[in-house]
């Protein structure tokens, strides 16, 4: 476990009940953060990336991108080829950043082990290395650290993406600096608005075919508010200062409660079923994968304040017109941003202490603060 992680859970926040009003600003799109910062570093010329604010998985990409020799300073991300200040990359918590990261590494030579945080250590990415057909090693039990050894040499790339879509976004990302290839996708894809979103901005830099390379030309981009955090807002009751245009949703619909391209709502969504009409939310098979296992420990954060739900095979079973109460002990987290966040907003109807008091900085660090100028009381 890394110690900023072991910080992370040390220490707690102490909530009391609140009465919020105002509107929150949303942080930028980490989805959107993630792309073009890899597309940007294949780009011989400067690009300009306006973000509002830098979370800490975005943070986790941009200095891994500096050690493999690249930079981004001031809102500018200047590319070209790699020169590694090391061999191992910290990727911390982020699944993202380790993900598209070896697709990048993946397409030279050069022998990188990749690490991260305890909850990024036991998250699969064997199906991406296997796809690629290239050396790994790991060390010990878990899948991180592991070694890689590129180049990718094969013609012909096939990949399941009934896991995650980063996987297949890996590898539509790493295209320019390979030699061209056939790809061929297996399974049920999930999150494929995500891979969409890829495959678009790519086409924004000048991608014509999946698998043919292209000279990477970026245009300037300033990342949208990131739509899966509209959420927490709705259960907090607070008003949106940025609301996300419709062409930047991928998939992040309040209203739909099928979750298979959109498993990051699925904890402050079954917060706001429960204190609503209720429903049932299916299609979130894949959340089993993020930094926690999102289906099952939200349904243990919410029995931490007397909410009930029922755990099914994809999703939960929430009733309706429930009201959280207090918890007598600290609430745990797990680890998990997106359970943390949606922790404090049920803290602020009912007061509650909260493992993880920095744990939103992966996301969204100006979380608290804002929620502190609507009117949150923290001991």
């Amino acid at each position: 476990m890394s110690a900023g992680q072991i910080d992370d859970l040390e220490k707690s926040i102490s909530i009391r009940p609140s009465n919020l009003e105002g509107r929150l600003k949303l942080p930028p799109s980490k989805s959107h953060a993630m792309r073009w910062l890899i597309l940007a570093s294949m780009d011989s010329s400067p690009t300009e990336i306006k973000m509002n604010e830098i979370g800490r998985d975005v943070q986790a990409m941009i200095d891994c991108l500096s050690d493999m020799g690249l930079k981004y300073q001031e809102g500018i991300m200047f590319g070209g080829e790699f020169k590694f200040k090391t061999d191992t990359l910290d990727c911390k918590n982020s699944g993202t950043a380790l993900r598209f990261l070896i697709g990048q590494v993946a397409s030279c030579g050069q022998e990188i082990t990749f690490d991260g945080d305890a909850s990024l250590r036991v998250r699969t990415s064997l199906p991406l290395i296997e796809s690629l057909k290239i050396s790994s090693s790991t060390f010990g039990d878990y899948h991180l650290p592991m070694k890689i050894r590129g180049p990718v040499t094969s013609q012909n790339i096939k990949i399941d993406t009934s896991i995650s879509s980063q996987f297949l976004s890996s590898i539509l990302l790493m295209t320019p600096r390979t030699d061209g290839f056939e790809l061929v996708t297996t399974g049920k894809s999930v999150s494929q608005k995500h891979s969409d979103l890829t495959w678009d901005l790519c086409k924004l830099t000048g991608a014509v075919k999946i698998g043919q390379p292209w000279t990477v030309r970026c245009p300037d981009v300033e990342i949208p508010p990131d739509p899966s955090m509209t959420a927490f807002c709705r259960l907090a009751g607070l008003d949106i200062e940025n609301p996300p245009k419709s062409e930047d949703l991928i998939g992040h619909d309040l209203s739909n409660l099928n979750l298979k391209d959109s498993n990051d709502l699925i904890t402050p969504l079954a917060a706001i079923l429960a204190l609503s009409d209720g429903g049932t939310i299916t299609g979130a098979h894949h959340a089993t994968f993020k930094e926690s296992n999102r289906i099952k420990c939200t349904k243990k954060m919410l029995e931490q304040f007397s909410i009930h739900c029922n755990q099914t095979a994809d999703g939960l079973q929430i009733p309706g017109g429930q009201t959280p109460i207090s918890p007598n002990q600290l609430v745990k987290t797990y680890g998990d941003h997106r359970i943390q966040m949606t922790a404090v907003i049920l803290a602020s109807k009912c007061g509650a202490t909260i493992e993880g008091e920095n744990l939103h900085e992966i996301a969204w660090p100006s979380f608290i603060q804002q929620l502190q100028n609507c009117g949150l009381i923290i001991d």
